[in-house]
């Protein structure tokens, strides 16, 4: 997985060694707990009855629905579209800019997703988190030969709004680009990809929604 943030390679490190020790203190305890509690039924059943209600609560978490926001962009002829313009297609939503090496990388993959499977029903919309002009990303466009359609801004910061809109109702945070959504026909987010990713990952992900 690759994504434009320099901020990134320390943080992980970090936080592997952070996984690290918590495994093994969560092995231990475990350990623990089983061996004093293998005496008292009562009390293991008492346990075991805390995990599956939790286990379930989780299953239910996992299993709720989130909506994909609605925005107002402008596409590079200067028409405004909003998300309902995409109402009962197949959708993965990518936010991405011009500046970003990962997200050039991505490009030539949607552009086959696209031409495959948009009779299908399959939308590829990327919104470029705006850098220059947005004749600038039109040259962009067409130097790439990019077959998607590209949103951009209306009065210069909409972009960066439905990328925070985004990033606060899935839960994932917006720090890098490119971060892509899958969303399915009826407007709810079914996966989140934060980084690039190969064409086969995208296309074995939104097959089952065609």
């Amino acid at each position: 997985m690759k994504c434009h943030n320099i901020f990134l390679i320390p943080l992980l490190f970090f936080y592997a060694l952070s996984c690290g020790n918590s495994a093994e203190t969560s092995k231990e305890k475990t350990s623990s707990v089983e061996k004093s509690s293998k005496p008292n039924t009562a009390y293991s059943q008492k346990i075991n009855s805390k995990k599956n209600k939790a286990s379930k609560k989780n299953q239910n978490s996992a299993s709720q629905k989130i909506k994909a926001p609605d925005f107002n962009l402008a596409d590079l002829d200067g028409n405004i579209l909003n998300f309902s313009a995409y109402e009962g297609q197949v959708v993965m939503l990518t936010f991405w800019g011009t500046w970003c090496g990962p997200c050039i990388k991505e490009i030539p993959d949607f552009i086959e997703l696209y031409d495959k499977y948009n009779e299908e029903g399959l939308e590829i919309v990327g919104i470029a988190i705006q850098s220059g002009s947005s004749e600038n990303i039109k040259l962009f466009s067409e130097h790439y030969k990019i077959n998607y359609p590209i949103l951009t801004d209306i009065n210069g910061n909409e972009s960066y709004k439905a990328f925070s809109d985004y990033g606060t109702i899935s839960g994932v945070g917006m720090r890098a680009v490119p971060t892509t959504f899958l969303i399915d026909r009826d407007g709810y987010i079914v996966k989140t990809y934060r980084g690039a990713r190969p064409g086969n990952v995208f296309l074995k992900d939104l097959k089952p929604y065609l």
